[in-house]
């Protein structure tokens, strides 16, 4: 594991009670997310949610009717969310066997991967979903890489690392994988956001 992911683990586990606090939502701009990702698998569908956090969107998933198992590499996140369905995972090697997941999706988490670890991850969301299953990824969009301080959460000597990607190399990313991107959206909050919807095969 590289220090930039240990860091950024180690961060999340000791914020993990006041991120749960702060991650129940409302987030409004998910919803149209939502509702492509779920109409984009069988009803019922089976889902991994990676890097889930305390589950905010591990609820609307399944609250959508999808059958969601959870990972994230901070046990700590993972018990502040209370969620049963759940497991410590790296997104690098999920404990999924081949080709049995509908969709994988994936908000706001492949950011904390720094840019040369990034394919490893993407191929393994690839290795877990079916032939014509589904993809949603968010990312911050830009060309910044390194660590932020976590300001606030009042903890200032805690850092996670971001890497930002920009459109077209993480098209090329999941093209490489076995994707075909179908449409990209965005958003700004506290971040420029960029989510890609993708198909296998």
């Amino acid at each position: 594991m590289s220090d930039a992911v240990r860091e950024t683990r180690a961060t999340y586990d000791r914020i993990a009670t006041a991120y749960a606090g702060r991650a129940g939502g409302p987030y409004p701009h998910l919803d149209p997310h939502v509702a492509w990702f779920a109409g984009a698998l069988p009803a019922a569908g089976r889902v991994a949610d990676v890097g889930c956090g305390p589950g905010r969107d591990t609820r609307l998933l399944r609250a959508a009717g999808l059958r969601v198992a959870g990972f994230d590499l901070s046990a700590a996140q993972l018990r502040a969310g209370g969620l049963d369905g759940v497991a410590q995972a790296d997104m690098r090697a999920l404990p999924i066997q081949s080709s049995t997941m509908d969709g994988v999706w994936c908000q706001a988490a492949l950011l904390h991967l720094p840019r040369e670890l990034a394919p490893a991850a993407v191929s393994e969301f690839a290795r877990v979903t079916r032939a014509d299953g589904a993809l949603l990824l968010t990312v911050a969009e830009g060309d910044f890489e390194g660590f932020q301080s976590t300001e606030k959460y009042d903890d200032r000597d805690l850092r996670r690392w971001f890497t930002y990607h920009r459109e077209p190399d993480l098209r090329a990313l999941l093209t490489a994988a076995g994707y075909r991107v179908t449409d990209a959206h965005r958003h700004t909050s506290n971040r420029d956001w960029l989510t890609l919807y993708a198909s296998r095969g």
